[in-house]
């Protein structure tokens, strides 16, 4: 007896110290990638989400921009990276939803390759204009355009972007044919803009009021169903001559395939107490944010629903992208 007493301890030492270890997740920092420049609307919702996640996990959340290629270059780096729950990153429709139907190749999967975490909102944006423009709003707009076919121009953060297939959304509904210029990431393009190097840009609605009382910049109308509860007096584009448009993009946390469970729901579980704070809820409100959070499938639902619907875009406008 006295020789299985030690062995009784050990073993039960060892247990402990298991149970200890998957317990203790997480004992070092988490890194968040943002596969966009620093200042974009991604850029600015992953910072105050690290923030919120520091103060709650009790570890630093290291935010870092992995910018290029649509997204794809910083999405790429979190598909291979170890799925133990240290490294997840910020996606939207472009990284898990537009790419693998515009790329004839690409490096990662968005459903074999990521778990979905939690969603975090929805967004709409607002089509401004330059502010030397002769039109100001969507029925001066549309006339312009059909005088002068693809000769105004309308700027993006990329080839094959959402914006891109905003833009091409608004030439179906309307009848008319403009230029799309794409740009390495939404400041370069509101500076063109405001720069009067590009006619057109599907801007942040904070940015794009903001510019627009200063007079730096013309709002036509924003992309959302029905007016922005923020904004009443912005008009949608639905209402002027862009009959039933809606264009919307969303914000998502996505970690590596094979994460385990346990971790991947624990990040759920906190980044929706985080979702809900007053600290990101300002954020959200400058973003016009409508802020979603829910379980983790409903990420997964919004990824399929939002491929389906701008995929039938895709294939109208025949956009095939090479890396």
């Amino acid at each position: 007896m006295p020789l299985l007493a030690p062995r009784f301890l050990l073993t039960c030492l060892a247990l402990c110290a298991s149970a200890s270890a998957v317990a203790a997740y997480p004992d070092k920092p988490i890194r968040l990638v943002v596969p966009y420049v620093a200042g974009s609307p991604a850029d600015n919702a992953a910072r105050r989400l690290g923030e919120g996640l520091t103060q709650r996990l009790g570890q630093t959340v290291i935010v870092e921009n992995k910018a290029g290629a649509n997204g794809m270059i910083g999405s790429e780096q979190v598909a291979r990276a170890a799925a133990d729950g240290y490294t997840i990153m910020i996606g939207n429709m472009d990284t898990h939803a537009l790419n693998p139907l515009l790329y004839k190749t690409m490096r990662y999967d968005p459903v074999r390759d990521f778990e979905p975490v939690s969603l975090l909102g929805m967004l709409s944006t607002i089509l401004v204009a330059r502010p030397g423009a002769t039109f100001s709003d969507g029925p001066s707009l549309i006339a312009q355009a059909k005088r002068e076919p693809g000769k105004l121009t309308y700027g993006s953060w990329g080839l094959g972007s959402v914006a891109h297939l905003w833009g091409g959304l608004a030439e179906d509904l309307a009848g008319i044919q403009l230029l799309h210029v794409p740009f390495q990431g939404t400041p370069a393009a509101l500076n063109a803009l405001l720069g009067s190097q590009i006619d057109l840009l599907f801007a942040p609605p904070s940015v794009a009021v903001a510019n627009a009382k200063t007079g730096k910049l013309k709002i036509i109308g924003s992309t959302a169903a029905k007016r922005l509860a923020a904004y009443p007096d912005v008009p949608t584009l639905a209402e002027q001559g862009f009959a039933n448009y809606e264009g919307t993009t969303w914000f998502g946390i996505f970690a590596p395939a094979k994460t385990p469970v346990d971790r991947l729901d624990l990040l759920n579980k906190e980044i929706r107490a985080v979702l809900a704070s007053p600290a990101m809820m300002e954020t959200a409100a400058t973003l016009t944010m409508d802020v979603r959070g829910g379980d983790r499938q409903q990420l997964a639902t919004v990824m399929q629903e939002s491929r389906a619907k701008w995929g039938r875009i895709i294939q109208e406008k025949n956009i095939s992208l090479t890396e």
